[in-house]
């Protein structure tokens, strides 16, 4: 099946099957007698906050946890295949920050029209996304722009290039802990009323 083949039009069919389930649901409450008020438009920044969100923190493991491991061990001409323009490390590291990017705006968004009633638990969490999302543009994009080839730099401004973006990376594995704890008990079980 074609559908299945080819990545883009997976995510193509996954949007339509969503369209039609809402579509269904919308029909089955009218028909039940219920009443449908539209969609909430922060509803849908809800979505995407959430899909971008699993995308960035998705890639901040695959890199943690598999890929850096797994670079250990490869040889220097394995390595330059791999950071090579239009290469899996090269793909990853644009949807990495760019869903970075979007997993805030979104939250901001959110956060915008909570106004007054955003307790504790998601400013704790939003603080912890920001400190994240700065990391990942302004420290951890910059070095590995020089790791992977994109800027020029000699073999030792690379090696400690790796190292600022490693430290970075892992800082924000460990903050993606308390981000994500409080960004879920905030609607779910908040810690601080």
């Amino acid at each position: 099946m074609k559908i299945i083949q080819d990545h883009k039009l997976t995510i193509i069919a996954g949007v339509v099957l969503t369209l039609i389930l809402v579509a269904i649901g919308i029909k089955s409450t009218i028909a039940g007698g219920g009443a449908y008020d539209g969609l909430d438009p922060f509803g849908l920044v809800r979505f995407g906050h959430i899909l971008t969100g699993i995308t960035w923190i998705g890639l901040l493991y695959y890199f943690n946890f598999v890929q850096v491991p797994s670079l250990g061990s490869v040889t220097a001409e394995t390595k330059a295949e791999l950071f090579k323009q239009g290469s899996i490390v090269r793909r990853a590291l644009w949807w990495f920050r760019w869903s970075a990017l979007f997993t805030v705006l979104f939250g901001l968004a959110l956060y915008h029209n909570l106004g007054t009633a955003a307790g504790w638990d998601i400013r704790i969490g939003a603080a912890f996304g920001i400190i994240m999302w700065f990391n990942v543009w302004f420290i951890i994009w910059p070095a590995q722009k020089k790791v992977i080839g994109i800027v020029n730099a000699e073999a030792d401004e690379k090696a400690a290039a790796g190292k600022r973006a490693l430290i970075a990376s892992r800082i924000n594995t460990m903050f993606s802990l308390p981000m994500l704890f409080f960004m879920t008990s905030s609607a779910h079980f908040p810690i601080f009323n």
